[in-house]
């Protein structure tokens, strides 16, 4: 096996169950923040709001691109390409000031056979589409690649693009809030008031641009700027509603728009933190019933699943805080419930959720709870952090135009916590868009009549997009058919299989699937595995035996996997060139997937 192809099929491995974990955003984005109100998921995944149903009819139409697309110049970037796009901060002054949006594509191998491109949205908002399809692009359907260029982009606000970026370092700093607690509320408030206040001006500037309107103008120039007539787009959580907003804002310029987890069309940040609750519940118990009936579930040497949660809960409120193996860092009790609620994302982080509560319980140790909660943060390997959570505040306000005022915002946080049993103090902790630039170009969505039709996806157990919020997007689009997938997690495409064969045949040949078409992994999932058959068992069973054939390098953990999810670090202290080394990797083989 050449190096290049070991590194390859380790990174694809872990993407399908440590990034599964560890990949909100895609995202899609985390599920408790100190400033938001509500925030959503990714590939990926933060609660997102929707485009409004409400329509302007009073709106000028935004002006199209597509009669003067630029050239791209798309240059090497770690094996895939990438091109920068220059676009309007404000579209109602095209001539006026510009910012960058970053693009990352892999091409059609056989030029013969490409059908045009197909750009995905991970989610958040605030998700990294660079970040996603550097991984995608192992894990996507093969056809899809060969049938299209796989294009991804940071949009405005958002990562390497023209960002809203604070420099924050959010490491410890989420809260809890009780209900009755005053002094708590006020401090909450003066904490996120001095923060924002502290963004640096060139960010502040551009806040109230950055709304999900012009993203889909933005999309709009790109789609012309790689010469396809009608956009191919995939977007998850969160890239539902951008992908709702472009056909709203141009119908006429859709090819195939798959909408999956899809997000509540209101733009009431509020109604969606309530509902969303109320899915991690859900989810969370789904959780529970699945570790109580499967004797692989290493909490069944404690207890029943929720006497053990109970029981971790009470202790580390009690004392404060959990070590962790990072001498530098613990686990909060906010930090404890992040870690929850990040693995319920995927079922694939089911097992590391219980080994999480696990070790909590019996050591008293919080280092997996922490590291599964770091991709609510977005937090990196070394110790940085993305803009997810500044980017993630900015767009769903530029999106609301609501600004209530404190009180308000305290009385709708605590309405949204009751709808939950298990994570009420961190919702009641939300702030929603306190502080924040009042809007200039609020979100609006329409039936997008005259597009073709839309395909919208939704998960039965989804945690963080409810199933009926796909019901109601597929309700409020003219042309979409809804698509169910009887699944635990959040998002379907790229994840089970049953969803590919549909999805790619209505991507590629544009066969719509009948609306009300569905399909069920339920029936055959197994979400705890015997030991030493996961894919982190044998992807850590892999490194134990590079090492038992004489090579050294520090030992491979499930906590180095959660704590370098994409895998960069695991060869750096391994030379792929080396003799020796090919020798043992071609003996330890047998612990790799046959890729």
């Amino acid at each position: 096996m050449p190096p290049t192809h070991l590194r390859t099929a380790v990174i694809a491995l872990l993407s399908l169950t440590v990034l599964a974990a560890a990949c909100t955003d895609g995202d899609d984005g985390a599920a408790v923040s100190t400033t938001a109100a509500a925030t959503t998921s990714s590939t990926t995944e933060p609660s997102t709001t929707t485009p409004s149903s409400e329509t302007t009819d009073d709106a000028e139409p935004p002006p199209t691109t597509a009669d003067d697309p630029v050239e791209l110049e798309w240059v090497e970037c770690d094996g895939l390409e990438c091109a920068t796009l220059e676009v309007p901060l404000d579209y109602d002054e095209p001539d006026g000031d510009t910012i960058e949006i970053e693009m990352i594509r892999q091409p059609a191998p056989d030029p013969a056979r490409r059908i045009g491109s197909i750009f995905f949205n991970p989610g958040g908002p605030g998700g990294s589409g660079l970040e996603y399809l550097r991984i995608a692009v192992l894990t996507l359907p093969a056809e899809i690649g060969q049938r299209f260029d796989l294009v991804s982009f940071d949009p405005r606000g958002v990562g390497d693009s023209t960002a809203f970026d604070c420099d924050l370092d959010v490491d410890d700093s989420t809260v809890l809030l009780e209900e009755g607690d005053d002094a708590g509320w006020e401090a909450l408030l003066a904490t996120n008031e001095q923060l924002l206040a502290g963004c640096p001006d060139e960010a502040t500037a551009i806040t109230p641009y950055l709304g999900t309107n012009n993203a889909a103008r933005d999309l709009d120039r790109m789609r012309a700027a790689v010469g396809d007539e009608g956009l191919t787009y995939v977007g998850f959580s969160y890239g539902t509603r951008l992908g709702a907003t472009y056909a709203e804002l141009f119908p006429s310029n859709v090819r195939a728009l798959v909408l999956d987890a899809a997000v509540l069309p209101s733009s009431d940040l509020f109604e969606l933190g309530r509902e969303q609750a109320a899915g991690f519940d859900r989810a969370f118990e789904n959780f529970a019933a699945a570790c109580d009936a499967d004797p692989d579930c290493p909490l069944q040497e404690l207890g029943p699943t929720f006497e053990v949660f109970r029981a971790v809960e009470a202790e580390i409120r009690e004392v404060g805080s959990f070590t962790t193996e990072d001498p530098e860092r613990m686990l909060t009790p906010s930090e404890f419930y992040g870690g929850i609620l990040a693995s319920l994302y995927s079922v694939a982080s089911w097992p590391l959720l219980a080994e999480g509560l696990f070790t909590a319980e019996t050591l008293a140790d919080g280092t997996i709870l922490q590291l599964l909660g770091d991709s609510l943060t977005g937090r990196q390997p070394d110790g940085s952090y993305s803009n997810i959570n500044e980017a993630n505040l900015a767009i769903n306000c530029a999106d609301d135009p609501a600004r209530p005022d404190p009180d308000e915002v305290r009385r709708v946080v605590a309405d949204a916590a009751s709808s939950t049993e298990y994570f009420a103090d961190a919702l009641r902790a939300g702030t929603g868009c306190l502080f924040v630039a009042d809007p200039i170009d609020p979100l609006v969505i329409g039936p997008a009549v005259g597009a073709p039709p839309i395909v919208v996806i939704g998960n039965t157990g989804d945690p963080a997009t409810p199933y009926e919020w796909s019901e109601a997007l597929a309700d409020q689009l003219d042309s979409a058919v809804l698509f169910t997938v009887e699944a635990e997690g959040h998002t379907a495409y790229g994840t089970f299989d049953c969803v590919t064969g549909p999805i790619n045949a209505y991507l590629i040949d544009l066969e719509v699937p009948a609306d009300g078409a569905s399909c069920s992994e339920n029936a055959t999932a197994d979400f705890f595995l015997p030991a030493g058959e996961s894919d982190i068992d044998l992807v850590l069973a892999f490194f134990a035996c590079l090492q038992d054939e004489g090579l050294e390098f520090e030992d491979v953990t499930l906590t180095t996997l959660l704590a370098d999810p994409t895998g960069e670090g695991l060869f750096d202290d391994i030379d792929l060139e080396d003799e020796a080394t090919l020798v043992a990797v071609f003996a330890c083989q047998e612990f790799l997937p046959d890729l």
